[in-house]
């Protein structure tokens, strides 16, 4: 349980967070990607130059759902072949993820996911224990919630920057549905969207410890 002096010390602590520029995503593509590489790369700066080389290198060529498929084609679904292409996308050798990447693209096809208009509608109406649980080994909640994040859904991640927050101030963690419920509800104290708040919680982090999403 927490208890609502807990909650009224988050809330203080929450209301003096500096606004954020919006993180919301509108690009499939990038979605897709950013779903793969963001979560437990423990330097940030790592996703952010990927992404860079991507556009800077790669924008043309990958750009929708069948663009990737094709891609996939040319590559073995293999370690060899998957840094390979890891490789051509990133300039970096995260075949692990080329290989999660391959997984999430072939889920969202088979439940008719495949542009951002697709993928927000299924973000919306979604749950996951019901549409992502399982569905790609290794995707966790945390992954699933900043996914429907960046689509702008009144949530937040229960990452590890949210977590860090959270404990810093009531000297304890908390289970992630508890973690969620309770930022969400502070969210709506303060007069914001939940996500805007999960934007302001992880830009402090990132300032106050100069670490990684």
């Amino acid at each position: 349980m927490i208890t609502q002096q807990e909650i009224d010390l988050i809330a203080q602590k929450c209301r003096d967070l500096p606004s954020t520029p919006d993180w919301r995503q509108d690009d499939y593509v990038m979605n897709l990607f950013l779903t793969v590489l963001e979560f437990q790369l423990r330097t940030y700066p790592v996703v952010q130059k990927a992404i860079d080389y991507y556009k800077k290198n790669r924008w043309s060529e990958a750009r929708t759902h069948d663009d990737l498929k094709r891609l996939f084609s040319k590559y073995p679904d293999d370690k060899e072949g998957n840094t390979c292409l890891a490789q051509y996308l990133w300039n970096y050798k995260l075949w692990t993820r080329v290989s999660l990447l391959r997984k999430l693209v072939a889920y969202f096809e088979s439940i008719g996911v495949s542009s951002q208009e697709t993928l927000i509608h299924w973000a919306k109406t979604s749950t996951f224990e019901k549409d992502f649980k399982g569905k790609i080994p290794g995707l966790s909640f945390a992954v699933y919630q900043w996914l429907i994040v960046r689509q702008g859904l009144e949530t937040v991640k229960p990452d590890i920057h949210l977590r860090r927050f959270v404990k810093s101030i009531i000297h304890r963690d908390l289970p992630d549905n508890k973690l969620v419920g309770v930022l969400e509800n502070v969210a709506k104290q303060l007069g914001l969207k939940a996500c805007e708040l999960d934007w302001r919680i992880w830009d402090y982090q990132r300032k106050m410890g100069k670490g990684a999403r």
